[in-house]
């Protein structure tokens, strides 16, 4: 009998979660000419792509937070790392990014939402001034955290007007 009631559970849990998600879709426009997304010590394109392979993981992840029946389409306008990179000998493959509390990241973007044939668009400017509280820098193969913190943070304040 608890088996049968552990594995009702266990599918309801399933099933309750496949309810929340949403496809969301990522549109990089014109990166060339944001802020801030240069690399340091790898080529500027595949430092790119890594860039928005990771985000668009990110945006896929908060995307299963809305509806079944929906859909996000963010259009990226600006983006800008943490940290900023000190006007040294241009074009070095050993400049190094300074991650200070000054330079925080920010995401720049429109986005349409659908649901249920109601169409819900608008433009949102995210930045995390308090990036570097609660976030110690142990892993260095993360370098996208400050980025990720922000848009899992900001996230949820977004989701809020668009589901109600």
């Amino acid at each position: 009998m608890m088996k049968k009631i552990f594995l009702s559970i266990g599918l309801l849990t399933l099933i309750n979660a496949s309810a929340w998600a949403a496809n969301a879709k990522v549109i990089w426009q014109a990166p060339d000419k944001y802020t801030d997304i240069r690399a340091t010590h790898e080529q500027q394109d595949r430092f790119q792509q890594r860039l928005f392979t990771h985000m668009e993981k990110v945006f896929a992840d908060l995307g299963q937070k809305l509806p079944a029946d929906s859909q996000l389409e963010i259009t990226v306008t600006d983006f800008d790392l943490a940290g900023d990179i000190p006007p040294m000998l241009a074009g070095r493959m050993n400049e190094v990014r300074v991650i200070k509390d000054i330079y925080s990241p920010k995401i720049s973007f429109t986005y349409t939402f659908t649901q249920n044939e109601q169409i819900i668009s608008g433009t949102e400017n995210f930045r995390d001034l308090n990036f570097m509280s609660g976030i110690s820098r142990i892993n260095k193969e993360d370098d996208f955290q400050y980025e990720e913190k922000m848009l899992r943070k900001s996230f949820d304040k977004l989701q809020a007007r668009l589901v109600k």
